[in-house]
C-alpha cells in the first residue's frame, strides 16, 4: 500500500506544480488559462501521445478515441492529476488503530 500512497502524493505534487505554472503564466499574460491535459502530455512526450492515439484508433476503436479520450485530454491538466492523486492517497491511507481505554 505504501507504493500507492507515494504515487498519490507524487500526483498531488505534480498537480501543484501545474497549478503554479498556470499561475505564473497568468501573471505574465494577464489572463488565466489552464493548460489542458493533452497539451501538457504533448509538451512532455509527443511521441507517446501519438502512439497511444494510433494504437487506440487502429486496434481498439476510433469511436473510443474520439468520444472518450479526446474530451478527457481537453480537461485541465491539474484536474487530471488531482483526481487520481486524491483517490490513491485516500484509498492507500494508513488505518487508525483503535484505542481501548
Amino acid at each position: 500500500m505504501w507504493f500507492f500512497r507515494v504515487l498519490g502524493w507524487l500526483l498531488l505534487f505534480a498537480c501543484l506544480a501545474v497549478l503554479v505554472g498556470d499561475g505564473v503564466s497568468a501573471l505574465q499574460t494577464g489572463s488565466l488559462r489552464f493548460v489542458a491535459g493533452g497539451e501538457l502530455w504533448y509538451r512532455l512526450d509527443a511521441g507517446s501521445l501519438n502512439l497511444l492515439q494510433a494504437l487506440i484508433e487502429r486496434y481498439v476503436s476510433p469511436w473510443l478515441w474520439d468520444k472518450v479520450f479526446v474530451p478527457g485530454l481537453l480537461l485541465p491538466a491539474f484536474l487530471l492529476l488531482l483526481a487520481p492523486g486524491l483517490l490513491l492517497s485516500f484509498l492507500a491511507r494508513r488505518k487508525r488503530r483503535q484505542k481501548f481505554f
